[in-house]
């Protein structure tokens, strides 16, 4: 992903080990609730999203779930464009509740005033943002970001969970759009990453999605055209687009499988920890053997809680950055198929033009009456409108055909790009269930070797033979 590997794991760690924590903020009717704070900046003390209020924010040092940035940071990270999205706080007010997110940036790009800004923005904001990437930028890749919330997920959409794995998201959004050579110069990130509170409601209420509707459109030219002329290139891609859909389709259905059985195995062990020892205290005699058996098995389970607190859903998530890859091959079929069908209008109207210069006037004077009580239109008449509209559609056609190359050129560069991002993340996807999966049984079988190392030295001193030892490897 186009975000340094430390910050995501030193983020999973955070989650895993429970420091990710949400503050509450509250608004009074008619005034601000106080909140004491020794470090609070000036723009992430408001919230951006509420029109004509603000709300006070906790201290924003006391929950900070990425690695903060100190001045040696920059002297490692060559990027001109750094973002870093952090520190959730929920909002309480009186028609609303919802969530902001820090959004630190450093920068050393002259379109910017100052090196650093450091405003707060809610999920809204960022799939604005994403919204006016899609409409200004249609034939580009525009990374995705986390969905919305399902029903079924209503009553826990302010869990520290969800809202730990919404911000990751969203962190990673914005630094593929940091990484972006196109995007990241956009007037709107430009926006959204400096302007105050005010200021951004402004342009957001101004600035609505003009292009909404011509996107729209183009969209559904494909359902009902379908471009005649296919690119290779791009047909490969879609199908290998896919194919790598259904295969993370199919590991996330496993992971879920296997996620669930899990859940059922720890609430065994959890029932089987008291039965060993209790049994041990009828037994005197295996009381040993029966407390090691059960702190075999509370390590187990330990173990195999911290694996499903570890268990992210990076494959259901990259399957949206592959829709989105989609849905940009998309974009680009609605102009090519937008193109073909003013090709072929042109053609008809070359054909009616001709066919009316090959017609004799007699036979045209001929047909000019038919009997009809409307008169229909001349020859002349159609030669004046065919005279306005070929050329007019020439020069279309020209407009179009040239969209469409640098449409071809924008998602060819992208592609590229996303390629080389798709083989490092997957990599490093895989990579890393690997790893848990084998921190995990090593954890369970390091706990049932002590047990068995346990019961084989009894075994030497009860027989006083260590021959009869079997070797535990380390």
């Amino acid at each position: 992903m186009m975000t340094s590997e430390s910050e995501v794991e030193t983020l999973e760690a955070k989650v895993a080990s429970g420091t990710a924590v949400l503050e509450v903020s509250t608004m009074a009717a008619g005034g601000i609730t106080k909140q004491e704070s020794r470090e609070t900046d000036l723009f992430s003390n408001y919230s951006t999203s509420a029109e004509g209020s603000v709300v006070a924010s906790p201290s924003t040092d006391s929950f900070s779930t990425l690695p903060e940035h100190d001045s040696s940071d920059l002297q490692f990270d060559s990027r001109d464009l750094q973002i870093k999205v952090d520190n959730p706080q929920k909002h309480l007010e009186t028609l609303e509740t919802f969530v902001t997110f820090r959004v630190t940036t450093k920068t050393s790009r002259p379109e910017f005033s100052e090196r650093e800004y450091i405003v707060r923005r809610r999920y809204n904001d960022f799939n604005w943002l994403r919204q006016k990437l899609v409409d200004s930028y249609p034939t580009h890749i525009i990374p995705p970001i986390p969905g919305k919330h399902t029903l079924l997920a209503q009553l826990d959409r302010y869990s520290k969970e969800f809202i730990a794995s919404r911000m990751k998201l969203l962190h990673i959004f914005m630094n593929r759009i940091a990484n972006h050579p196109i995007l990241s110069c956009d007037q709107n990130v430009h926006i959204f990453l400096c302007a105050k509170p005010a200021e951004f409601a402004v342009h957001r209420k101004n600035h609505g999605n003009v292009f909404v509707k011509v996107t729209d459109s183009l969209q559904n030219i494909v359902g009902v055209y379908t471009p005649k002329r296919r690119h290779v290139e791009f047909e490969r891609v879609r199908d290998y687009c896919i194919s790598l859909r259904e295969k993370l389709l199919t590991i996330d259905k496993i992971s879920n499988r296997m996620y669930k059985e899990r859940q059922d195995y720890l609430c065994v062990l959890h029932q089987l920890h008291p039965i060993f020892t209790l049994w041990a205290t009828s037994e005197p005699e295996l009381s040993p053997v029966l407390l090691a058996i059960a702190r075999a098995i509370e390590a187990n389970a330990t173990a195999n809680q911290k694996l499903l607190d570890s268990t992210t859903s990076e494959g259901r998530d990259y399957i949206a950055y592959v829709d989105a890859v989609k849905d940009a091959l998309a974009r680009r079929d609605s102009m090519q198929a937008e193109y073909e069908m003013t090709v072929e209008e042109l053609a008809k109207y070359r054909i009616e033009k001709d066919q009316l210069l090959g017609i004799s006037n007699g036979s045209t004077m001929s047909q000019s009456w038919s009997g009809s009580l409307w008169k229909g239109e001349s020859r002349d008449e159609k030669l004046e409108r065919l005279g306005h509209t070929v050329p007019r559609l020439s020069k279309r056609v020209e407009m179009l055909q040239d969209r469409v190359e640098c449409a071809n050129e924008n998602l060819r560069s992208d592609l590229e790009r996303w390629n080389i991002e798709r083989r490092r993340d997957l990599k490093q996807m895989l990579a890393s269930m690997a790893d848990r999966q084998i921190v995990h049984y090593q954890q369970c079988m390091r706990a049932w070797e002590e047990v068995l190392a346990g019961l084989k030295l009894d075994d030497v001193a009860s027989n006083g033979n260590e021959n009869t030892t079997v070797k535990i490897p380390p």
